[in-house]
């Protein structure tokens, strides 16, 4: 027989069981702000207590333990962050709101994170659960105009479902091994998706390589990680086939207050997702502030290349005139269309040749940074423009293939990922009975 169910007051809980309750966060935890210890004191650092900030964690992890930092004994004296227990609960407030992880050891957190130790009558894990699937409703309560943050009041005060101790003991049980399933299909599926990206790239770099005739005479290319490419092929450096050009870097780079909704596209790294450039994703100007800009004047073939950051080397082609790109980009245009195709270009820079030049050049830097100049000392073997073609035909074809099943794979993560919410959501609302 189905339980009864009462009206919780609360838009987006909706109804729970009879006997649950509705109660805020400070009457089932004590909460504490965290702090930062100052950063020119190397005495404060390094030491055996882990601190944590938002950056060590997603709620993805569940748990947390250490962080990229620690502190010593004086450190830890000289901010007021407070050491929290196992099994608390650690809150981004901020930069992002909502991350949520359960402390697997003693810690204490920066001022980015909420710590929530759990009195008696709570089961921490089911109020992280519960945590995690309203990530939404904390966003809608913080406030900030730069980041969003919300307040350690805001956040004590927020109501959520408390069913009695021993029915969040059964729902921790269930949720536990449902989500060690679903994670376990997620992370096979994630798996899957890299190791079709590397076959991916394993394709780009034998067709950019070896070309795709089959047997043909062949020549010692003289580096170890390339080996023999076909005797016609000719060695060159990428200035010259192509020209490189910057973006802006002048006093009329547009700052916030110049992007607008449509207009003339400005490009950064965030619309280079594929073969040709995402302008829909794109940031806009206007023709006039456009017209202001000195650097690349995007014509159609252009390829527009990441320089720096976390998405260095990412690039795509650009099949539209008139646009202009952000400074951390360069771009590539081939100088003749007799000598070099854009699209043999962008596959041989979406190649491992491309990728171990790249790693060299950065040399294990902790800010990957890159020049212009840099990319156009790279060196590549070049066919005639007919294989050229050739080449870049045949890619599209296969790397069509290998993106639809990538894409497959990728849906599948969204409905997991969607699934596993929503079979969360019915549990701890008690619309679900476990």
């Amino acid at each position: 027989m189905a339980r009864k169910m009462k009206d919780s007051g609360i838009e987006w809980i909706g109804e729970i069981p009879e006997g649950w309750e509705i109660r805020k966060i400070k009457n089932n935890f004590m909460i504490y702000a965290g702090a930062t210890p100052k950063s020119e004191k190397a005495e404060y650092w390094d030491g055996g207590i882990p601190w944590i900030t938002p950056a060590d964690f997603k709620t993805t992890d569940k748990y947390v333990s250490y962080g990229r930092k620690s502190l010593t004994a004086l450190g830890y004296d000289s901010c007021g962050s407070t050491l929290v227990p196992a099994g608390s609960i650690i809150f981004s407030k901020r930069a992002p709101v909502g991350s949520v992880v359960i402390a697997k050891n003693t810690l204490c957190t920066n001022q980015g994170c909420l710590a929530c130790i759990p009195n008696d009558a709570v089961n921490s894990t089911y109020f992280y659960y519960c945590m995690s699937i309203f990530t939404e409703q904390f966003e809608l309560v913080s406030a900030g105009t730069t980041f969003k943050e919300i307040a350690a009041s805001t956040f004590a005060s927020f109501l959520l479902p408390c069913p009695p101790l021993s029915q969040q003991n059964e729902i921790v049980n269930f949720l536990d091994k449902e989500s060690s399933r679903i994670d376990s299909m997620l992370s096979k599926t994630r798996s899957s998706i890299e190791e079709y990206k590397k076959l991916k790239q394993a394709v780009i770099t034998q067709a950019v390589t070896k070309g795709v005739r089959g047997e043909r005479e062949m020549k010692d290319s003289g580096v170890e990680w390339i080996g023999e490419i076909p005797k016609k092929w000719n060695r060159c450096k990428l200035n010259s086939i192509c020209t490189f050009i910057n973006g802006d870097r002048s006093k009329n780079y547009p700052s916030s207050e110049d992007f607008q909704d449509i207009g003339i596209p400005f490009i950064g790294a965030d619309s280079l997702n594929g073969f040709f450039v995402d302008t829909y994703s794109a940031r806009h100007i206007s023709p006039a502030k456009y017209a202001s800009m000195g650097g690349l004047k995007i014509t159609q073939g252009d390829i527009l290349y990441t320089l720096r950051g976390s998405t260095i080397g990412k690039n795509a082609i650009a099949n539209f005139n008139d646009g202009t790109i952000a400074s951390s980009l360069v771009g590539i245009r081939v100088k003749s269309p007799f000598l070099a195709s854009s699209s043999f270009l962008f596959y041989w820079l979406n190649s491992l040749n491309e990728f171990v030049q790249r790693d060299l050049c950065i040399n294990g830097s902790t800010a990957p940074n890159l020049s212009a100049e840099n990319v156009a000392q790279f060196f590549i073997y070049i066919p005639d423009i007919t294989e050229q073609h050739e080449i870049a035909d045949y890619l599209d074809a296969k790397c069509a293939e290998i993106d639809r099943l990538i894409a497959k794979k990728e849906q599948l993560v969204k409905e997991l990922e969607s699934y596993k919410k929503s079979l969360i959501y019915e549990v701890v609302t008690g619309k679900r009975e476990v």
